[in-house]
């Protein structure tokens, strides 16, 4: 079937290492590693920002796509509204679950800069036939997350590799909707020695 997945692995088969062994490759050759956080924007980071992009929010599309043709360019049409209509998704729930405009206009300027310094060299992939691959090792933060789900929507594979099982996941996302735990009736908890640096 054609399409994106977006799977939290949180136990360990032969199966599973063999996968991620692959997937790791994958990952390395077109997609993003990320061990441990994604790191929060850096004073320069923030600063060369707003040299760029000034210091405006709006919640609105067309707000959104302006931002994202200026600071993404490599980006076709369709993979600009697609990212676009990913963060206001994002953004919406934010103002949904009560975050007053200034936490929105920092989550907008948090996403831009993960984007633009961590994920550009898959951005104008997002929609081919050539999927990016993702992959998190680690406890994924709230924005971490929705961030990440913003890649999902666009056209990227992710996997969520978590060792300490799923309770922190679900208090982010209780039923689910947003990944889908892998199942199978082999799996046990992962070595005590098993992580990506061990797998490089």
């Amino acid at each position: 079937e054609k399409g994106v997945y977006f799977y939290r692995i949180n136990g360990y088969s032969e199966e599973i290492g063999r996968f991620l062994y692959d997937y790791y490759d994958a990952a390395g050759k077109c997609g993003v590693i990320v061990e441990g956080k994604i790191p929060n924007p850096t004073e320069g980071n923030l600063s060369y920002y707003y040299e760029m992009m000034g210091n405006d929010f709006q919640l609105s599309m067309g707000f959104i796509m302006s931002g994202l043709q200026k600071w993404l360019p490599r980006m076709n049409r369709s993979q600009n509204e697609n990212v676009a209509a990913s963060i206001y998704d994002s953004l919406e729930e934010l103002r949904r679950a009560g975050k007053t405009e200034n936490m929105l206009k920092n989550a907008y300027i948090k996403f831009m800069c993960w984007l633009y310094y961590k994920f550009e060299r898959i951005v104008n992939l997002l929609g081919t036939e050539k999927v990016p691959k993702i992959l998190y090792e680690g406890e994924i933060s709230q924005y971490e997350l929705l961030l990440i789900v913003v890649l999902a929507k666009a056209g990227c594979d992710m996997v969520l590799l978590q060792y300490h099982g799923d309770n922190r996941y679900l208090k982010l996302d209780s039923t689910s909707q947003l990944s889908e735990e892998w199942k199978a009736p082999d799996l046990t908890n992962f070595p005590a020695d098993f992580s990506l640096k061990q797998l490089r």
